[in-house]
């Protein structure tokens, strides 16, 4: 009898999977005895290798990553706080985020599937083994024989071939607590196989593992029949999740949505730079509104379209650890910390957010918010850190920074670790470091510093370890008494050259004052390399070992200032040089002053003109015949097919069907041209835009914070403010739904409110909404007319 592929090799896999099962095949055969079986597994402890990983009397064996879970339920995770790696700021592949992968967080199961805890009734490990759906239910059928399901704790059928959720099978593990399904390549959900569709009922299933499915959504009540606790759903192809999916889960500690491959099928040549930018996971408003109790919060590598960031506003007020790292983030916005717990964030990798910064930025936290992580976003300023008083980790790594300031760091007394290597910060002549006074490492590698001054030394010698590889750091006596000292500290060797505090000399010889000292003898580098420590002699254009250099013949005490001339020849000097000096301050200053007044009053303007400028030469790149499907509208007495072209965001989108629509077309005949139901199929959405505005007797802007947050949106109001300076038109329509904050504002649309007249929506009054409409009807039918 010829067997089916289905169960061909199911002998061959049972033997090892009974082998797993019974280890105490041995005992039951000396003695003679089932009670002898049962003698060979001592009592389950219930929390052995739980979901926290080790626990009960033993240790499991771990999956050989870092366990940054709690060793209790409800204590703080165990992320490591280190800021400093040696590597190159940019790392091949993804992106290193804060909080690691779901490696870290699954002790439980290797990375390739296989559980980790000891072999037992507890454990059942069905990994690895290339079933396809229905040999593992047969497989599974056979273990029941010989082994009761509802003793299984911590079930794997990881890296299998399975197509269907195993539903029916699961049902057979009431017990379940730690279940594993990554590694398998799930079809589309649909009605066909409606039993496949959601989780069976699994009261006591805490942990769900569904990493690298190729998944591309879930239906909404997948999750209806379990209350999970940390849910796993990284490295799948999810671009959209139902709105209310997350409602059963209200339990969740723990989500990971990480690492989400976000390329349509069919669009992995995406010729459009526009379509590029949008791209991405979209998310309801309210996703995470019934995630009452998350803790936990994991978006890293999952790059969100735009219209989704908004869905982060309905995280709750319990989360502490948060990675919004390289998401696509645009602006730094009050929604995304509104639940003020947020202990761990990292947000680098978001390159347009440093354009948002402001000192008020980070308010929100600023009564939680102890590790930062801010990398490669393209930083330039530091003035939006004073409201973190309680940061302990900040980590700058991979911008561009090229300054420090006193005033940056003045509110950060709990500052322990800092990194702000790969960046372009130059020495500093102002002691920076005055009020951290818990700061213990401080990474400055691939920077732009050339010289070590006194200031300097003063800020590292509060130094328990530093970073100063990379640097093109000048051969100055200040270096090699400053490197020698700081390798000294690593022998026993006794004693340390003192530095003189700020100011640079206290007192001099012969004064009678003495000078007040700091030592480097506590201070270690902890990425010291020969190479990376040379010295740059500027005159002969090479690099020298410091360590080999001759001794300085300066004192101590007057080692930064050796060349500095007498009090009284100073004074000398600076009377000789006075009038010249006042006059050309004065010439200088009022020069300034007429020019600063003239920049005052035309300022706006000047700097519009060259947005417009700007804005005129990148639209002249489309401006092709191929572009227009129809060009009559460029012709000034040709017929018009639309009166209106509607601009608006999809979050406005129910009022221009329930107001505007009926109003517009249904009251006055003033017909609109909206994209949803105007634009031309098969044409790309640029060249339906540019045509349909040409074919427009006027254009409305329906601005709202949503408008402002839609690429798509931005480019339209650009374009029409172009497209009416090319025909010589000036019908524009603002139509406002609600207040614009004024730092919210971008330049052209403030040039609009200043030089146009607008109308605003009102939301109380029927009276006023009356008035609204007929103002609006007059404007459009004296445009029509």
């Amino acid at each position: 009898m010829e067997i089916s592929e289905p169960y061909r090799n199911l002998g061959a896999v049972l033997l090892p999977v009974l082998l797993l099962l019974l280890p105490s095949a041995s005992v039951l055969r000396k003695g003679r005895s089932v009670g002898l079986v049962s003698a060979a597994y001592p009592p389950i402890d219930p929390i052995d290798c739980d979901l926290l990983g080790c626990g009960g009397k033993y240790e499991c064996y771990g999956n050989g990553w870092v366990n940054y879970l709690p060793y209790r339920p409800g204590d703080q995770y165990n992320i490591p706080l280190s800021a400093f790696h040696l590597g190159a700021s940019t790392q091949q592949g993804q992106p290193q985020c804060l909080l690691g992968t779901a490696n870290n967080y699954l002790p439980w199961v290797t990375e390739d599937g296989r559980l980790t805890v000891r072999s037992g009734r507890h454990a059942l490990d069905l990994s690895n083994l290339r079933l396809n759906d229905r040999g593992v239910q047969s497989l599974v059928q056979g273990v029941s024989a010989l082994l009761p399901l509802e003793e299984v704790l911590h079930l794997s059928m990881a890296r299998n071939e399975l197509t269907l959720v195993p539903s029916p099978t699961l049902k057979k593990f009431q017990n379940v607590r730690l279940l594993s399904l990554s590694g398998n390549f799930f079809a589309e959900f649909s009605n066909e196989t409606a039993e496949h569709n959601r989780l069976p009922i699994l009261t006591k299933l805490l942990v769900l593992d569904m990493r690298n499915c190729s998944l591309r959504s879930l239906p909404e009540t997948f999750f209806n029949n379990v209350n999970l606790q940390y849910l796993f759903l990284s490295h799948n192809r999810i671009t959209t999740l139902p709105a209310e999916i997350f409602y059963p889960l209200r339990s969740l500690l723990h989500l990971d949505l990480s690492n989400m491959d976000t390329r349509r099928t069919g669009e992995e040549r995406i010729e459009n730079p526009f379509m590029k930018l949008i791209a991405g996971v979209d998310l309801h408003q309210d996703m995470f509104f019934p995630l009452i109790n998350l803790v936990f919060l994991d978006l890293s590598n999952t790059r969100l379209e735009y219209q989704a960031f908004i869905a982060l506003r309905s995280v709750q007020r319990r989360v502490k650890y948060v990675s919004y790292c390289n998401i696509g983030l645009p602006a730094i916005v009050d929604y995304l910390f509104l639940g003020k717990k947020i202990e761990m964030l990292d947000i680098s990798y978001n390159v347009g957010v440093a354009q948002s910064l402001h000192s008020a930025s980070f308010t929100l936290l600023a009564d939680s918010l102890e590790v930062l992580y801010f990398k490669d976003s393209m930083v330039q300023q530091l003035n939006w850190l004073a409201p973190l008083q309680k940061l302990r980790v900040l980590n700058l790594r991979g911008n561009i920074l090229r300054m420090l300031h006193r005033e940056s760091f003045a509110n950060l007394t709990h500052l322990e670790q800092l990194d702000l290597s790969y960046n372009y910060i130059s020495a500093w002549n102002q002691q920076i470091l005055t009020t951290t006074d818990a700061l213990q490492s401080v990474n400055l590698r691939n920077n732009s510093i050339v010289i070590l001054t006194t200031d300097m030394l003063y800020d590292f010698s509060r130094l328990s370890a530093m970073g100063l590889g990379g640097n093109t750091i000048q051969c100055s006596c200040n270096y090699v008494k400053f490197l020698r000292n700081i390798l000294h500290n690593r022998t026993d060797v006794a004693g340390a050259y003192t530095i003189s505090a700020e100011p640079l000399i206290v007192g001099r010889r012969g004064s009678g004052t003495v000078s007040n000292k700091l030592s480097l003898q506590h201070v270690q580098l902890f990425d010291y390399d020969e190479s990376e420590y040379l010295c740059m002699n500027f005159t002969s254009n090479q690099k020298l070992d410091p360590l080999e250099l001759q001794d300085c013949m300066i004192p101590e005490d007057e080692l930064i200032n050796s060349e500095l001339p007498d009090v009284q020849e100073e004074q000398q000097t600076h009377a000789k040089n006075h009038t010249l000096v006042y006059i050309l301050v004065s010439v200088a200053v009022s020069f300034l002053i007429l020019t600063g007044v003239g920049l005052f009053y035309y300022w706006f303007h000047i700097k519009y003109f060259f947005k417009i400028m700007k804005n005129s030469a990148v639209l002249s790149f489309f401006n092709d015949d191929k572009l227009y499907l129809d060009k009559s509208g460029l012709l000034k007495d040709a017929d018009f097919h639309y009166d209106v072209f509607v601009s608006y965001s999809n979050a406005d989108r129910s009022w221009v069907l329930d107001h505007l629509l009926p109003n517009m077309e249904g009251v006055s005949q003033i017909n609109l041209c909206l994209h949803e139901r105007d634009f031309e199929v098969g044409y790309g959405i640029l060249e339906n835009i540019i045509s349909c505005m040409d074919r427009s007797r006027c254009l409305m802007l329906i601005v709202s914070e949503s408008f402002l947050l839609s690429h798509w949106c931005q480019f339209e109001m650009h374009l029409a403010q172009h497209r009416l300076l090319e025909t010589r038109r000036d019908e524009l329509i603002l139509v406002l739904l609600e207040d614009i904050p004024r730092r919210k504002c971008p330049k052209t649309l403030s040039y609009l409110l200043k030089t146009k007249t607008y109308i605003k929506w009102p939301t109380k009054s029927v009276n006023e909404q009356a008035l609204f409409w007929k103002r609006l009807h007059k404007t459009l039918l004296t445009s029509k007319a």
